[in-house]
């Protein structure tokens, strides 16, 4: 009985988040041009790096998809990933976030993810190498409309924070406009 209160006002803020998000808009339909949608692992400053940024963009897009499975084994392959490169900027922000990641509670896993992808955008700001085929998207709406950034490959939004209720729903930025 405890949890449906809290169930009924998710479901009340996820209705009031797409009544916002029909009324107002989102900027979802802008096709994201910015960066390069291919992926190189040439220029990469480490190959650590994509050990552990794949994995990251894998649990984006579990989250985009509304699921949370593989989530444990995909925060301890970010963990796995990030041995060789624990001092380097964001890299303790992204170990935060994967201890949490496992959570069975979507909205547990994204928050998890938000403190992951603030840690990544600030690697990635630091390492440019490491960005070609990636690209920060910014979704205002997020959080009850506190907005979070999160880090995908280029193409078309798959926003984490919303899934399929706004899955389209975010903006490109530019890295050097990008927190962190």
């Amino acid at each position: 009985m405890r949890r449906l209160p809290s169930v009924a006002a998710a479901l009340f803020a996820g209705l009031l988040s797409f009544a916002l998000a029909s009324a107002v808009g989102c900027g979802g339909d802008k096709k994201a041009d910015q960066g390069d949608a291919s992926a190189s692992a040439e220029g990469t400053p480490a190959a650590a790096s994509g050990s552990f940024i794949d994995p990251y963009i894998t649990i984006q897009e579990t989250l985009a998809d509304d699921s949370v499975d593989k989530l444990a084994e995909l925060g301890a392959q970010v963990v796995a990933g990030t041995e060789a490169i624990q001092d380097k900027p964001g890299v303790a922000e992204v170990l935060a976030g994967a201890g949490r990641i496992a959570s069975q509670d979507i909205e547990t896993a994204r928050v998890a993810f938000e403190k992951m992808s603030m840690g990544l955008i600030a690697y990635l700001k630091a390492n440019p190498d490491a960005r070609d085929g990636y690209q920060v998207i910014h979704c205002t709406m997020a959080f009850n409309n506190k907005g979070a950034y999160w880090v995908q490959r280029g193409g078309e939004i798959n926003n984490p924070y919303h899934g399929k209720m706004m899955l389209r729903c975010g903006d490109p930025i530019d890295w050097d406009k990008a927190p962190g």
